[in-house]
């Protein structure tokens, strides 16, 4: 049967590959797109392992996604080929795959018609009379429909394992990055920022900030600030009544947001953003810091909102 299958997908995928004339008949159909589930799954599933590798997920997600790419810009005129020659085969017009754009009913009716056994033609009576006298014909024109089925279930197991530890995966990442644990986003962070302590330092920074707050040492605290940011008051008494007139609860926890990079007249700006929660619960700030080559300074502060 091995035999059966590879002469059947390179029929159906190489040699018809750009030809939507002839015929394609069910299980011929349904065996090359239960062969290419299978493939996508399998990629899926490679690349969800991948993502297990330390500090490789953004390298195994983006060769995966680079496959899965490449997959579909190459099966896309065949898998469409396909249908034309199996909607023929079924005795409908191909352009019926047009129904592939109707939402839930179009799909359900599209479905029906690929799924049609095959309409009979002078070609195929004169074969079943040749198959009544030759008994062992039809077997070697099939592939078993339950191996069809299984290579399709597979497929589809693959592909949802797969995505599910891409996602598993994705929210350690994620938390790891939050935290400034090790992880491949926290690399990726620090090789922007063309240091490997420039996350942590500019945590610091809003944890001294606070603390200072916290401990009423509003000297400490403001140098901690930018000059745009001091800009913005004026001078430091008016900063610090503006301060002390806020009501301050302590900070629960101070989580790595973002890191970006800009260039302004020449110079590079390096911008990283700190979620600051609290304990009573007000309203989380996002705290913004920038650095133009001496040392990270707090540029401004809002509300922070969720994506």
């Amino acid at each position: 049967m091995k035999q059966r299958v590879y002469e059947i997908l390179y029929r159906e995928l190489v040699e018809n590959y750009a030809n939507g004339k002839g015929r394609t008949t069910t299980a011929d159909f349904w065996l090359t797109i239960s062969a290419m589930t299978f493939v996508y799954g399998l990629v899926t599933f490679i690349a969800g392992l991948a993502t297990f590798i330390p500090y490789g997920f953004l390298y195994a997600i983006s060769l995966g996604g680079g496959v899965l790419t490449a997959l579909t810009v190459l099966l896309t005129l065949p898998t469409i080929m396909l249908v034309a020659r199996r909607l023929r085969d079924s005795n409908n017009d191909p352009t019926l795959m047009i129904l592939i754009f109707v939402p839930i009913l179009g799909w359900i009716a599209l479905l029906y018609l690929l799924c049609k056994r095959s309409a009979l033609t002078q070609e195929t009576s004169i074969l079943n009379e040749q198959i009544s006298v030759e008994p062992g014909i039809n077997e070697k024109r099939s592939v078993s429909g339950a191996f069809i089925v299984a290579i399709l279930v597979l497929g589809w197991i693959a592909n949802s394992v797969g995505t599910s530890m891409m996602g598993h995966n994705y929210m350690v990442e994620e938390t790891a990055f939050g935290n400034l644990g090790q992880g491949a986003f926290t690399k990726k962070a620090n090789r922007l920022l063309r240091s490997d302590s420039a996350t942590t330092e500019g945590y610091l920074v809003v944890k001294e900030y606070y603390q200072a707050l916290a401990n009423g040492d509003y000297h400490s605290a403001y140098r901690e600030l930018s000059s745009r940011e001091m800009e913005r008051y004026g001078t430091f008494d008016l900063w610090q009544q503006a301060k002390a007139k806020e009501q301050r609860s302590a900070v629960e926890s101070i989580q790595l947001d973002y890191v970006s990079q800009d260039i302004d007249d020449d110079v590079i700006v390096d911008y990283i953003g700190y979620r600051v929660d609290f304990v009573d619960k007000r309203p989380s700030m996002l705290v913004r810091l920038y650095n133009v080559g001496n040392g990270w300074k707090i540029v401004g502060f809002e509300e922070f909102e969720e994506d």
